[in-house]
């Protein structure tokens, strides 16, 4: 099996969220799936995306997502990593990806160093389901917001980085998916976040496309316009930094928000191969 780690995100390589791509060499049956499962148990990337089936001539793939908890039904997170990975390595070509499943495809444009990951719906702005103040000295302005679906955010004055990490097992306990504090700069028109995700199997973040796209609209909504560019920077106390370059519009009821971003995958002499 062929196993390829890519940094999606990062301001520099190495930097970023890091995503295990696990490609078999022949068909991807269940006992494919378990040694997948039993890979990202032991990785320290985020998660482990296991290819199935990929059609060049279409420009698309099928995958399944694992992380440490197992898998997971969430494939956004890791959408771009995995796309960029098989248009670098030639499985797939340039240009528009999709990623088929079931329930829904998932498309973005890749050249397999850049993407650029479209994300349209219903603009979510709404009360938090819980006071951070369970979780941990917090203070600020808490809602719930995103494209489509909310995450929950806690507006604050200070680097995110300074502040402690969130009970998470009190937001297990309590069914909060994540927690992202974060800080607007109407000046660098810029955000900064740290993002807590133990409801999707990632204690702390650090890289998260539809996060990001929420943030976003947040910072349009504490800017007061209806459309704009802004920079989200996804941070953790571990030095890791992920940058998202947004554009996002806000309107009757709707929001779309644009990320372009860098993946770095590595060249073929400093690729991991595995038998897992």
């Amino acid at each position: 099996m062929r196993v390829t780690t890519v940094d999606m995100f990062g301001a520099a390589p190495g930097r970023g969220s890091a995503v295990d791509v696990l490609v078999p060499e022949g068909p991807c049956g269940e006992g494919i799936a378990a040694e997948a499962a039993a890979y990202a148990r032991r990785s320290t990337s985020d998660e482990t995306v296991l290819v199935g089936e990929y059609c060049r001539e279409q420009g698309t793939f099928t995958s399944r997502i694992f992380n440490a908890d197992g898998e997971t039904p969430f494939a956004t997170h890791s959408l771009a990593g995995a796309a960029a990975c098989l248009v670098h390595t030639g499985l797939l070509a340039p240009g528009e990806v999709g990623r088929i499943a079931a329930t829904c495809s998932q498309h973005l444009w890749t050249d397999g160093h850049q993407v650029r990951v479209p994300f349209e719906g219903r603009a979510v702005h709404q009360p938090i389901p819980h006071d951070p103040t369970l979780f941990g000295p917090y203070s600020g302005a808490a809602h719930a917001g995103g494209v489509g679906r909310a995450f929950n955010f806690v507006r604050i004055s200070e680097d995110p980085r300074a502040l402690p990490v969130p009970d998470l097992e009190r937001m297990r306990e309590v069914g909060l998916t994540d927690l992202t504090f974060f800080r607007w700069d109407p000046d660098r028109r810029e955000v900064l976040a740290r993002v807590f995700a133990p409801g999707f199997g990632i204690p702390e973040d650090a890289g998260c496309l539809p996060a990001a796209a929420a943030l976003a609209l947040a910072a349009l909504r504490a800017a007061g316009e209806r459309s704009a560019a802004v920079t989200v920077r996804q941070v953790t106390r571990h030095g890791s930094e992920s940058r998202f370059d947004c554009t996002g519009a806000l309107g009757d009821g709707q929001a779309g928000v644009r990320i372009t971003g860098r993946v770095w995958v590595p060249g073929s002499d400093d690729e991991k191969a595995s038998g897992t």
